[in-house]
């Protein structure tokens, strides 16, 4: 059986049946764990991001899902309650919070919410009813791993102080969010993706096109003469070890003190 995590849409937004354009599964999981681990990394949470990406759908590898797909009628879904069941039981409770969040927002850490949803999701006769499919949570597990998914080991985190571990909690939860809504736009509206990325700055073109900018200024006169030493001091500064520097510009009608990082 081929899984998807999406369908397709025409222009005008309505539905494509065509499954060709369907976006796979397996490949909705790597895309999100490769961007989620490229957000958390500077974090120190690429392995835990990258675990997120992978697990957060895992609910879709149910037929009830898969079903929903076909059939709008098919409703009342939660198919991010395995991901969030399987991490908790595995102790990674960054990531099992993350997963659980991604779509209504982080539980409580104090809560019954999170606890009851590992809970449920390991119990045969309340599963069904809370997350509306048959499947046991290591099913769904051997149907993600059948689909070519391999999940990288994370280690549990010794648990930490309060304020930090909330911290953590909200950063990676974000690496998710983020990964996956910025997936599911390029699947849906390729055409905003596209405009998303940001050039890289070229510095040294910047500062040309500012100064000559700058050189069609008037250039007569103490007060510009004032202005020009001003700018030359700025740019002399900008030569120096990254730091603060201050500079009492003396302009009319009155002094202005000048501040900046460099």
């Amino acid at each position: 059986m081929n899984y998807y995590a999406h369908t397709a849409t025409f222009a005008d937004g309505s539905p494509d049946p065509d499954m060709g354009r369907w976006q796979p599964l397996a490949e909705h999981l790597r895309q999100v764990a490769a961007l989620a681990r490229r957000f958390g990394e500077p974090l120190g949470l690429g392995d835990e991001a990258e675990l997120a990406g992978l697990m957060h759908d895992l609910g879709k590898y149910s037929e009830r899902f898969q079903a929903r797909l076909r059939d709008p009628a098919v409703r009342g879904i939660n198919h991010w309650a395995a991901g969030t069941a399987h991490t908790a039981a595995a102790r990674l409770t960054l990531v099992a919070f993350a997963i659980d969040g991604h779509h209504t927002g982080i539980p409580a850490r104090d809560g019954d919410g999170i606890r009851q949803t590992i809970a449920k999701m390991f119990d045969d006769r309340e599963r069904e009813e809370f997350c509306r499919c048959q499947e046991a949570v290591p099913e769904l597990v051997q149907r993600c791993q059948a689909d070519g998914i391999r999940f990288p080991e994370v280690p549990p985190r010794k648990p930490g102080a309060i304020f930090a571990e909330a911290l953590r909690t909200r950063m990676l939860f974000s690496c998710l969010v983020d990964a996956d809504f910025l997936d599911t736009e390029a699947h849906f509206n390729p055409d905003a993706a596209e405009e998303r990325p940001v050039p890289k700055l070229q510095p040294s073109l910047a500062f040309r096109f500012l100064m000559d900018h700058l050189g069609r200024f008037p250039t007569g006169g103490d007060l510009n003469r004032r202005r020009r030493n001003l700018l030359a001091d700025c740019i002399a500064s900008a030569e120096k070890p990254p730091g603060l520097f201050d500079r009492t510009a003396k302009t009319a009608p009155r002094d202005v003190r000048v501040s900046g990082a460099g």
